[in-house]
């Protein structure tokens, strides 16, 4: 299948990193430890960083904490109170960026951080919020590596609330695009200008398959989208007859 994935590769702009483990230990990769831009998978770390006693715990919406991009929360009014669970939700299933500023206020930067390290990802970190230009302009980022996100999958997929959390992923025009309906899927989608990422654990005949595609320094944002499509296409056209 290796060949088959540079095939993908050979006619695409920008840098791509893909891991594909299944559940049987078999594994191909490709620049697996390169740093990339996280864009939204930094969220997978965030929801790493809540624990079941934080569930319960109420956070107001503020304006002040309200932010563009993805997301509905932006849009509600002041005052409104949501469980940390609820923001958990929002955070991954819409990819809301004011969820996940609320939970990276209520949690801590250096917190989040803290736990980043304590689990031995070597190429994530959390540098600022989302949305942040200012914190950008002075160099603050967010960055990981094909190889953290599997990790971070890996240890999220143990908890069964994760996994429903993951299972509930509203935007799939990425690596499900041609299965999707026709297995389950639990994954997490980023992007940025030039940067396309979908990663998450397809599960077919009762095995699971770990799909990590991070794409940057795309001449267009189509190429990576592509790739996403075509990987996923070929991972699951490989291991459903299994």
């Amino acid at each position: 299948m290796l060949n088959e994935v540079k095939n993908i590769l050979k006619d695409k702009s920008g840098i791509t990193a893909i891991i594909i483990k299944d559940s049987k230990g078999n594994r191909i990769d490709i620049n697996p430890e390169v740093t990339f831009p996280s864009a939204s998978l930094i969220k997978l770390f965030v929801l790493l960083s809540v624990t079941k006693d934080d569930y319960k715990n109420k956070v107001k919406l503020k304006n002040d904490e309200k932010v563009g991009g993805f997301g509905m929360l932006q849009t509600l009014d002041e005052g409104l109170e949501l469980t940390v669970k609820d923001l958990c939700y929002l955070m991954i299933c819409l990819s809301d960026n004011t969820a996940t500023n609320m939970l990276i206020d209520y949690l801590g930067i250096e917190k989040i951080n803290k736990i980043i390290i304590k689990n031995g990802f070597k190429n994530t970190v959390l540098g600022r919020k989302m949305m942040d230009m200012e914190g950008q302009k002075r160099g603050l980022d967010n960055f990981t590596s094909a190889e953290d996100v599997l990790k971070v999958l890996e240890i999220l997929f143990q908890d069964e609330n994760n996994l429903n959390i993951l299972k509930k992923q509203m935007c799939n025009s990425k690596l499900p695009l041609y299965f999707f309906r026709k297995a389950e899927f639990a994954h997490k989608t980023g992007d940025l200008v030039g940067v396309e990422h979908d990663a998450g654990r397809l599960f077919l005949n009762n095995e699971y398959i770990d799909i990590v595609v991070l794409t940057k320094d795309l001449e267009n944002n189509k190429d990576g989208v592509i790739i996403n499509n075509l990987v996923g296409e070929l991972v699951y056209n490989r291991y459903k007859t299994i």
